[in-house]
């Protein structure tokens, strides 16, 4: 059989039967790469399994990782996973039963410690997957979740597998799961005893993930008890819109946030778009026409004509409206009258407000952050320059860096930075601790910088600008 080679770039379709995605089993961050490497070259057509040729740099590649991360930790992943299996519940007699599958059958991969320079071209993995995980993977029709693999690349391990219980139920925007049930899927059924260590390093970091590198914006979750004692989580989340997913958008543009309501009054808020095309048209019925038809009443034909001109961001909007309003008994006529006049006329509420401003607040996170890591960029680019040119002075003045570190005892702040490793070590510094240790080494470097500015003038001249123009955008967005 060929061996496909996943191609880089744009929409990878990972597809998962929903029994698959919860089922019992545990990934570390390297099997869950390795395995999604696996899944985003099966094809939508595809008949049977193929021998998959997993290649180290494309998952360095996909999963923005640093390339000097080691083969090594691609081999270990599937050679674990090798002995792992997933376990898929069902009733039975009104008993639950659970069947163990075996996941890979072969693989093929460096032996360890041929790894060295010139081997790239050896640096992959071939798999075969076994053939009773077909029902799970191909020629899949209902019951099955798919998505972007680019949503997930960003995430861990355990984030991955919410994101995935999250996006079975998309088109609902709310999942309640039981506590013991999440920890049996992801088998820490023994770990994190008490919920609050539970909350804070499984769910409250996969949220946080979720909302910074995902499709979905997770906007609530809510702690049900019984009497005192948290048994589930219910999470309430929605698609975000296109232009607000990371990875969908080729430069970030912060944008206004609009208030069109006061305190708890329904306002109607304009938004224009073109006309759907038929087959965007059908997807968005079928996706909506159980809550809309079923719950909501509205005709078939009446909400099939109603999404000419709409988009999937507005039927949402209008059917979590209409949600609330019915629960909060504000609707005076019916609800597919009210619904309609939603959908047609941009109905909001606080609730949907409060999910924008949301949405908005976690951009500019991801704004911040970005911004942060090119001023980092920046400041080590300039630091690289400024060392070698240091280097240049270091021929002619061997003498540089003794006299900037007798330079340091001028400066109180570097003084007392140095008074306080020499305390520590118990020993007067010498040379060679000043460039072992990395904030001794910066002192250094800026005496040397303060003693020859005109050495430094060009470097300093280009970058320093820059570097204050970002920090003043950093300050304008987080007040």
């Amino acid at each position: 059989m060929g061996k496909r080679r996943r191609k880089s770039g744009g929409i990878v379709v990972i597809k998962k039967a929903n029994q698959l995605i919860e089922s019992r089993y545990r990934f570390d961050i390297w099997e869950t790469r390795f395995f999604l490497s696996i899944l985003s070259q099966i094809r939508r057509d595809d008949n049977d399994f193929q021998v998959y040729r997993v290649w180290y740099k494309d998952v360095i590649r996909a999963f923005s990782l640093k390339s000097n991360q080691s083969y090594h930790l691609l081999r270990e992943a599937a050679k674990s996973i090798m002995s792992k299996s997933f376990f898929v519940s069902y009733e039975k007699d009104g008993t639950t039963r659970e069947v163990q599958y075996h996941i890979l059958r072969k693989i093929d991969y460096l032996k360890d410690g041929n790894e060295s320079k010139g081997r790239e071209s050896q640096e992959y993995i071939d798999v075969t997957i076994e053939q009773e995980m077909k029902p799970f993977f191909l020629q899949l029709q209902r019951n099955f979740t798919a998505y972007d693999l680019r949503n997930v690349v960003k995430l861990g391990a355990y984030p991955i597998r919410v994101y995935e219980l999250l996006k079975q139920y998309e088109s609902i925007g709310e999942r309640t799961m039981d506590i013991e049930e999440i920890k049996r899927m992801f088998e820490i059924t023994k770990e994190y005893q008490r919920f609050p260590d539970f909350f804070r390093w499984v769910v409250s970091p996969a949220i946080k993930e979720i909302n910074s590198h995902t499709d979905l914006l997770v906007t609530d979750c809510i702690k049900v008890k019984e009497g005192k004692k948290v048994v589930s989580l219910r999470f309430i989340f929605r698609r975000k819109p296109d232009e607000d997913v990371p990875h969908t958008r080729s430069r970030v543009v912060p944008k206004p946030l609009e208030l069109p309501f006061q305190a708890n009054e329904l306002k109607p808020v304009a938004e224009v778009s073109d006309a759907l095309p038929k087959k965007t048209k059908d997807l968005l019925f079928n996706k909506f026409q159980q809550e809309v038809v079923q719950q909501f009443g509205v005709t078939a034909t009446t909400f099939l004509e109603l999404l000419d001109g709409c988009t999937e961001k507005q039927v949402g909007q209008a059917i979590r409206v209409t949600r609330r309003a019915k629960v909060n008994n504000q609707i005076k006529t019916s609800v597919p009258g009210f619904f309609i006049n939603a959908l047609r006329n941009g109905y909001t509420d606080i609730k949907e407000e409060q999910m924008r401003r949301e949405v908005q607040e976690v951009e500019k996170s991801r704004v911040v952050q970005s911004i942060r890591q090119e001023v980092d960029m920046l400041r080590d680019k300039a630091a690289d320059l400024i060392n070698e040119q240091i280097k240049l002075l270091t021929v002619s003045q061997p003498d540089i860096t003794t006299t900037a570190i007798a330079s340091l005892k001028d400066n109180p702040y570097a003084k007392l930075i140095v008074e306080k490793k020499e305390k520590t070590a118990k020993k007067e510094l010498n040379l060679e601790d000043y460039r072992r240790d990395k904030i001794l080494r910066d002192l250094v470097r800026q005496a040397i910088v303060e003693q020859h500015p005109d050495t430094f003038s060009n470097i300093l001249s280009e970058y320093e600008p820059k570097i204050k123009l970002l920090e003043e955008k950093i300050k304008n967005l987080s007040r």
